[in-house]
């Protein structure tokens, strides 16, 4: 099992990236702070309602306030709401702790959690994450026993993978009051919806978000890795301008854990009781648009546009040979990875040159891909190098995922961040198998490639890990081999933290940061 889990490109809000998962750096940050607030930076939210999450802060503050049936730990999935599951690719049960309520004090029942998770796959909702959750083409059917303490999500296609999407924080139980007012939920002003530890209690849009500790709050996971220190009773979260700016404030005590960028993290050597926490993150990897009218119809100029690309050089420029270069569409903490034999090309100029000289591309990808989208620039200069004119649009994230979502006639090719917040090959290759876009699938560059749909399809049948490993990464290399994507990089997320606090993600959970003040 894979551990960290992720989301689709819509949900990024990246840093500048390392590679070395849950490593911490500089001096002893064992020390204790005389204070019950932790203060961390956050990039700005689109909304309150879980369900509708689609950036990383959305996540971030959906975790803080509702609690998810499973959690991430260092060896997979811990109790989280449930304390037991069961499960086949068609269904799982899961059976509830008995002490969990909402913050209005309504006890959480299998139907308080039936009705929030029915809410979250409606049709129509606009969740990025419904497909991620059930699987393509599925609209589960959820039952509860209240007698029982039971809660069971049964599904037609056969999807593996939907006990881990249960720890993703877009499926956060909302209690009753928030499912009774889903404008207010969205706004943040519903009061009495929360399942998990904390409640917002004021925000200043794009610029502050706080949140207290509920004082009736008993039901932290049950994690097998030791949490040492104290959950905050306030957290307050703040827009910061730059991770630059970041750094400053950390080492001003303005803050207390804050997200910065590679380029900083050497600014905390040698600070006694800093600490810098660096763990996997993004997933880069080429999709090209296939649609008719698009020159990447032609199989041939695909296979040049990676032809022209080394990978190293990618990440060099991207994380400054901090990131680690993909050997599938994953990192090796990605289940199924570690043990794969993907054959990726390598690059060749003549044989790129022979494909591009005198094509025009339009490369749109998000500033988010090295400082200012630095490795946006690098493939750019790449296709140059080979003959090719391309019109670059480096932009930012919404103007990016929106073009390639809504706009497909004005894009050929794209570097496609994935969070994969499912923790498994499945995430990547739902965004290059399956239904398009306009057809309600995640297929983004609408890729018609026979022979990984259906090895796709014998994975999420496989009645054994090995057997599904061994069909993902058939799945993958036929992507490979057809030219429709190209791995890249895994970039990383890196906290800096003062004295006398800590953070940890465990499993690379990375909608999941776990705070704490130094007791």
């Amino acid at each position: 099992m894979r551990k960290r889990h992720g989301v689709i490109a819509a949900s990024l809000a990246l840093t500048v990236a390392i590679a070395t998962a849950g490593c911490t750096t500089t001096g002893d940050a064992g020390a204790s702070a005389t204070t019950d607030t932790i203060r961390t930076t956050i990039d700005i939210p689109a909304t309150f309602d879980p369900t509708l999450s689609t950036s990383l802060p959305d996540f971030l503050l959906a975790r803080s306030s509702y609690d998810t049936l499973t959690r991430r730990d260092a060896g997979g999935l811990a109790p989280g709401l449930a304390t037991s599951w069961t499960s086949t690719p068609t269904e799982a049960t899961f059976t509830l702790r008995t002490d969990a309520t909402c913050s209005d004090g309504t006890k959480i029942t299998p139907t308080v959690v039936k009705n929030s998770l029915d809410y979250f796959a409606r049709p129509g909702s606009g969740s990025t994450q419904v497909v991620y959750t059930f699987g393509p083409g599925n609209t589960p059917t959820i039952t509860a026993d209240d007698a029982a303490n039971t809660v069971t999500v049964s599904l037609t296609t056969p999807w593996p993978y939907l006990v881990d999407a249960t720890s993703v924080a877009s499926a956060g139980i909302i209690c009753p009051a928030g499912l009774a007012d889903p404008a207010g939920l969205a706004a943040g002003t519903v009061k009495g919806s929360e399942s998990g530890p904390y409640a917002l209690t004021s925000f200043e849009p794009g610029v502050k978000y706080d949140y207290t500790l509920r004082d009736d709050y008993r039901s932290w996971p049950q994690w097998s890795t030791a949490i040492s220190g104290t959950p905050a009773k306030k957290l307050e979260y703040t827009v910061s301008p730059d991770s630059t700016a970041t750094a400053n404030l950390i080492l001003g005590g303005q803050l207390d854990i804050g997200k910065i960028q590679a380029t900083t993290r050497d600014r905390f050597q040698g600070q006694t009781g800093y600490a810098v926490t660096v763990n996997h993150f993004s997933d880069s990897y080429l999709i090209f648009n296939e649609r008719e009218g698009s020159p990447f119809t032609d199989e041939a100029l695909r296979k040049g546009v990676i032809q022209a690309i080394d990978r190293s050089m990618f990440g060099n420029v991207t994380s400054q040979d901090t990131g680690e270069v993909l050997t599938s569409l994953g990192a090796p903490d990605v289940s199924c990875v570690s043990d794969s034999s993907i054959g990726i090309p390598s690059q060749d100029v003549a044989a790129a040159t022979s494909a591009l000289s005198g094509k025009t591309i339009r490369l749109v990808a998000p500033t988010i891909v090295g400082p200012a989208g630095a490795g946006n620039e690098y493939i750019a200069e790449a296709l140059r190098a080979a003959g090719a004119t391309v019109e670059l649009t480096n932009t930012d994230v919404g103007s990016w995922i929106t073009t390639v979502v809504a706009k497909p006639g004005d894009w050929d090719v794209t570097v496609f961040a994935d969070l994969n917040f499912l923790g498994s090959l499945a995430s990547p290759l739902l965004n290059l198998t399956g239904p398009t876009i306009d057809q309600g699938g995640t297929n983004y560059g609408a890729v018609s490639n026979a022979a990984a749909d259906a090895s796709f399809a014998t994975a999420n049948s496989a009645s054994d890990a090995a057997a599904r490993c061994a069909a993902l990464d058939k799945t993958v290399q036929s992507l490979v081999d057809r030219s429709d994507t190209l791995p890249l990089l895994n970039d990383a997320f890196i906290y800096a933290s003062r004295p006398g606090f800590t953070v940890q993600m465990l499993g690379g959970a990375l909608d999941d940061p776990i705070f704490r003040i130094a007791n």
